[in-house]
């Protein structure tokens, strides 16, 4: 049974909400990135309402918080989402595992002959690529990627695999975080048009259970996934499969993709084995 934080949220009209708080805010500039002539200038602001779109997830998440439970209920949602009581293991691996997908996909990418960057960070930046990754790691927390977990996985990832399981709701959740990024692809100058969505989409899908892996087995902390999400956007520059330059095709986003998509496989493995003994025990009882 769902706890009574959970009990009276409902996944889908979260997910309704991001996607009217951030689509809002970037259709002025799809509209512009399709040739469509507005009354006024989209591109030099492009870039704040593409940050200022990446909040939804976390803003969808307060509203609904505050509307079922109040301002109690939202201090509440705030204090176990940055609850640090839990094992490093959980911490490390949420910080590793971003770093040993990039390894992979951005060698695995050269051995089969595809072009991809040394690095995205600068270059004529006079330190070392690592040192630069360190208020990188910290930007990706708080804008960059990490506040979107305050929602997907903060508010939807539990009421939802109470439904209908942790897999299914890790696909559902990935298939619909992956969609929510769609309008991206059509605005001018934005680098995600150089590689296929449809990777995207799978790579989204894929990482999306190893996330429910983190989230449930560090017993609902949800600063591991926060970490785990700030660290695959770091690891991105560091060790890029992509050139991050406009108008270049980024054919090796495809070994990305497929590298994430195997290492989704695996996790399911592991949770589907890991709810075995579970599942034992009740038909024992």
């Amino acid at each position: 049974m769902m706890t009574n934080q959970h009990k009276n949220r409902s996944p889908w009209k979260y997910f309704l909400l991001t996607f009217a708080y951030s689509w809002i805010l970037w259709i002025p500039s799809v509209l512009d990135g399709l040739g469509i002539q507005l009354p006024f200038s989209v591109k030099e602001y492009s870039i704040v309402v593409v940050i200022i779109g990446a909040f939804a997830p976390l803003l969808a998440a307060i509203t609904l918080v505050t509307r079922e439970q109040g301002w109690k209920g939202t201090k509440a949602f705030f204090g176990k989402a940055l609850d640090f009581h839990i094992k490093p293991v959980y911490l490390i691996l949420a910080l590793a595992l971003p770093l040993l997908i990039h390894v992979i996909a951005h060698y695995l990418a050269l051995a089969v002959g595809l072009d991809v960057a040394k690095t995205l960070f600068p270059t004529d930046i006079p330190t070392a690529p690592i040192i630069l990754a360190i208020p990188y790691f910290i930007l990706m927390l708080i804008i960059g990627g990490g506040q979107e977990e305050f929602g997907w996985r903060g508010y939807a990832q539990e009421p939802l695999q109470e439904k209908i399981g942790v897999i299914p709701a890790s696909l559902v959740i990935g298939v619909i975080w992956g969609i929510w990024h769609l309008p991206l692809w059509f605005m001018a100058g934005d680098l995600h048009s150089a590689y296929s969505f449809l990777a995207f989409v799978m790579m989204t899908t894929s990482i999306s259970i190893m996330y429910a892996w983190l989230y449930n087995s560090s017993g609902k902390k949800l600063i591991v996934v926060i970490f785990f999400h700030a660290m695959s956007n770091t690891a991105a520059p560091l060790l890029p499969f992509l050139h991050g330059i406009e108008g270049k095709p980024e054919s090796a986003y495809w070994i990305y993709a497929a590298v994430n998509v195997l290492f989704g496989i695996i996790f399911a493995y592991i949770l589907v084995k890991g709810s075995k003994p579970a599942q034992d025990e009740t038909l024992a009882i």
